[in-house]
C-alpha cells in the first residue's frame, strides 16, 4: 500500500507548531500572572463569609434559564452568592451589597456579576463600584464610592459626596463641576475619579 509521506510529515510539523504556540501562550500567561501577583497568589479568588480566602486558577460566572447564578471555580467547584462576601475573577472584583453602607434594595440581577454584588469599576485613593438592579421596569445601575483603601466603608454616590472627597484636588474638583457635554453618570464621574487618583497634586480649591 502506498504511503503519502509528504502529507504525514506535514501533519506532524503542524502538530509540533501548534504545540509550540500553545506552550508559548501558556508561558506568556504565566509570566503575566507572576507580574500581577508577585507573591505567587492566583488572580482569581473568593472571600468567604468568615473572611477566609480561597484561590482558583479560573473563576466563571454561570447563568442561564432554570439555573441559579453561581460561580464555578477551576471548572468543578460550585460557589453560591450566599457563601461569599467578595470575589475576583479574570474581569473584575465584586463585593456583596451586604458589605455596602445603605445599599439599595436587594438585587437579583446577574449581568456582569453575581446577583447582589457590586463591581469595582475604578480603583485607587478613591474607588467606584456599580450595582445593577431591576427597578420594576428595566435594569439600572447605582454607584458607590470608597475612599481610604479596601477596608474603608463603601457608601452611595451623590454629587455632594464626590465634591467633598475631591475638594482638595483642584483639577478633579473643577472638572467635575464644570458644565460640559459629558453626562454626570457614569463617564463624568469616572473621569473625575481618574484625575483624582492619578494626580500628584492635592491643592485646595480655596
Amino acid at each position: 500500500m502506498k504511503t503519502n509521506l509528504p502529507y504525514s510529515r506535514g501533519i506532524v510539523c503542524l502538530l509540533i507548531a501548534l504545540s509550540s504556540c500553545t506552550t508559548s501562550k501558556n508561558s506568556i500567561d504565566q509570566h503575566k500572572a507572576e507580574i500581577e501577583n508577585p507573591k505567587g497568589e492566583t488572580s482569581c479568588f473568593v472571600q468567604m463569609n468568615d473572611g477566609t480566602i480561597k484561590n482558583f486558577g479560573t473563576l466563571q460566572l454561570v447563568t442561564g434559564v432554570f439555573k441559579t447564578p453561581h460561580l464555578l471555580g477551576d471548572g468543578n467547584v460550585t460557589i453560591t452568592a450566599a457563601d461569599i462576601k467578595a470575589y475576583q475573577d479574570k474581569d473584575h472584583y465584586a463585593i456583596s451589597q451586604k458589605e455596602i453602607t445603605a445599599a439599595t434594595r436587594p438585587s437579583y440581577v446577574a449581568v456582569d456579576a453575581l446577583p447582589g454584588f457590586a463591581v469595582r469599576i475604578a480603583k485607587g485613593k478613591l474607588s467606584v463600584y456599580t450595582l445593577k438592579y431591576y427597578n420594576g421596569h428595566n435594569t439600572t445601575e447605582k454607584y458607590f464610592l470608597q475612599a481610604g483603601g479596601d477596608d474603608a466603608p463603601i457608601v452611595a454616590y451623590t454629587p455632594a459626596l464626590l465634591n467633598d472627597l475631591v475638594k482638595d484636588n483642584t483639577e478633579a474638583y473643577t472638572f467635575f463641576n464644570k458644565k460640559n457635554k459629558i453626562a454626570v453618570l457614569p463617564k463624568k464621574l469616572l473621569l473625575a475619579v481618574d484625575i483624582y487618583n492619578n494626580s500628584s497634586r492635592d491643592i485646595s480649591k480655596n
